[in-house]
């Protein structure tokens, strides 16, 4: 399947609703999308969970955790020089696992069949492997695959082929933004979701990009709508990532000034706050900020079915206080299940033989339109 998405707003068409419900299609996604841009590593453990951050398991040299990423087995680990790496869970020999579960030793050793790997990947013996008995032994294939990784405060990222931008790059925009926030205070709560729902995920990103839907699905009385001055609904658009924000109804509810840059202050109207920063980097995380910390979401494909998506939810706390107070104010459970209705909903309506091509709103769908143009492109 082969398509565009017009660069020209006033003509652009969506994608096509084949491109949310073809398996072929979202194959390619996964050999194109998501191995050329970097992705967000899941917290929670692929086994042997204990509890602790992937930041606090990985602050010793030596230590290492494993982890699964769109349904394949990875891990991280640190080396002996303090550096990080991000390895397929999976033995150069017989393919058996590496890592059980998080721990710290010397070198990594196979317990299929003995064959052992330094901390940096390296293949170093196995009974009856030798350079001296073999010809062209050890292959590069015979040591670990290092992946692009990288770090921000308490929070990993890898990319699973070349990366189409470093990872500074990428999140410069965000990092700005928020650089008078303590973001390396923040602290990890018990408040965390991995969930498969209904819907392709880039039918919840488009969701998340959608300004439209905010007065509809989110309607007042009683929802987001309420909460915020939509006519100061912003969306700021930064190559492979994008802001949007709005002032919030009630002050009390937003951001002290004093913890964002000053173009986020409205000189006429020195009593407003911000309400959040809602921060999306392709192809399928959302780092929202509000007073009270962070919440990160990643929209993962599940491979082989392109009707669902594996939702991972996390929050990161700063201030406790307004924490308790994130339903009452924030709404969030509220907008959470909001959208995964309108999910349902709209996959339905995907499936049905009568999706056309839609169109965008010039004026007011600029974030939609980026994020088609971007999977159009990504998956040419």
């Amino acid at each position: 399947m082969k398509f565009t998405v017009s660069a020209d707003i006033e003509i652009a068409e969506t994608l096509p609703a084949e491109a949310f419900t073809d398996p072929a299609f979202l194959r390619r996604e996964l050999e194109t999308i998501f191995k050329t841009n970097w992705l967000f590593v899941p917290e929670r453990l692929s086994s042997g969970d204990d509890g602790r951050s992937m930041a606090d398991i990985l602050k010793l040299r030596g230590a290492h955790a494993p982890f699964s990423l769109l349904g394949q087995p990875f891990f991280l680990q640190r080396d002996w020089k303090a550096k990080l790496h991000c390895f397929p869970n999976v033995c150069t020999h017989a393919w058996y696992p590496l890592i059980e579960g998080p721990g710290r030793q010397k070198s990594i050793v196979c317990q299929q069949h003995g064959r052992s790997f330094d901390c940096e990947g390296k293949f170093v013996a196995q009974s009856g492997f030798s350079a001296k008995t073999m010809k062209n032994f050890p292959r590069p294939c015979d040591h670990l695959q290092d992946l692009a990784v990288g770090d921000w405060n308490p929070f990993f990222f890898a990319c699973l082929g070349k990366p189409a931008q470093s990872l500074e790059k990428l999140l410069a925009p965000m990092k700005e933004s928020v650089s008078k926030l303590p973001i390396g205070e923040f602290k990890r709560t018990g408040r965390e979701e991995v969930r498969e729902v209904e819907g392709n995920w880039k039918q919840h990103s488009w969701n998340y990009m959608d300004k439209f839907h905010i007065a509809f699905i989110h309607r007042a009385p009683g929802g987001l709508a309420d909460a915020l001055e939509m006519s100061t609904y912003q969306t700021e658009l930064y190559g492979l990532s994008s802001l949007q924000w709005a002032y919030a109804v009630n002050p009390e509810h937003g951001f002290d000034p004093k913890y964002l840059p000053a173009r986020f202050r409205d000189p006429k109207h020195p009593e407003r706050r911000v309400f959040s920063l809602w921060w999306f980097v392709f192809p399928n995380m959302t780092f929202n900020f509000y007073p009270w910390g962070l919440s990160i979401n990643s929209y993962n494909p599940v491979p082989d079915d392109p009707n669902k998506t594996l939702f991972l939810w996390y929050h990161y706390v700063w201030d406790e206080k307004k924490y308790a107070k994130r339903e009452e104010y924030w709404l969030s459970s509220q907008v959470d299940a909001e959208d995964i209705h309108a999910m349902q909903q709209m996959r339905r309506g995907t499936r049905s033989g009568f999706a056309p091509r839609g169109r965008f709103a010039p004026g007011e769908e600029a974030g939609p339109h980026w994020f088609h143009r971007l999977v159009a492109e990504g998956a040419a």
